[in-house]
């Protein structure tokens, strides 16, 4: 079994689990085959007669991560969904974590965040427009940060003082 990646609705795409990458559109590479069998949700390998050419095409990152450890018998075609791009896209980039346990109302400081690969927080290049804004949650080590678990805009220094319980006034 072959793994192709048919890109040519985003051709900037990469997977490392691939065996070829092809620019062509699905009706070329088709044509290579026998029959075409849409494998999104397949659980098992069909029985195929001898001799039949097929292709098991997927759109679904997670059926495509499924479907290659299988033994399947012909070629495992995997057209990216929309859906799928953004999990691909995810999946290879470095993401804001709570580096420590943060308390609801802490001020974040750069020693509260780390970086994760792959995760559902922010892009890790927001990592300075989060520090000094206010956790709105108890964070665990390891949640996402995210524009809904942090206050909206960062605090000055004189509601910074008053948020760490200092003395100080809100402005």
């Amino acid at each position: 079994m072959r793994r192709i990646l048919l890109r040519a609705d985003a051709p900037e795409l990469s997977v490392e689990t691939v065996d070829e990458a092809t620019n062509d559109p699905l009706d070329t590479v088709a044509a290579r085959y026998h029959v075409v069998i849409p494998a999104d949700h397949l659980n098992a390998p069909p029985l195929l007669a001898d001799g039949v050419e097929a292709a098991f095409l997927c759109t679904d990152y997670h059926a495509f991560e499924r479907l290659r450890r299988m033994d399947l018998p012909g070629d495992l075609l995997f057209k990216p969904s929309a859906v799928a791009r953004l999990d691909l896209l995810r999946a290879g980039r470095w993401t804001l974590v709570a580096g420590r346990p943060v308390a609801a109302g802490a001020v974040i400081g750069a020693e509260d965040l780390g970086e994760m690969l792959g995760g559902a927080g922010l892009d890790a290049a927001w990592r300075d427009q989060m520090v000094g804004r206010v956790a709105l949650y108890d964070l665990r080590e390891g949640a996402a940060i995210d524009f809904g678990v942090l206050s909206e805009d960062p605090i000055g220094d004189n509601q910074r003082s008053k948020a760490d319980g200092t003395k100080g006034e809100l402005l």
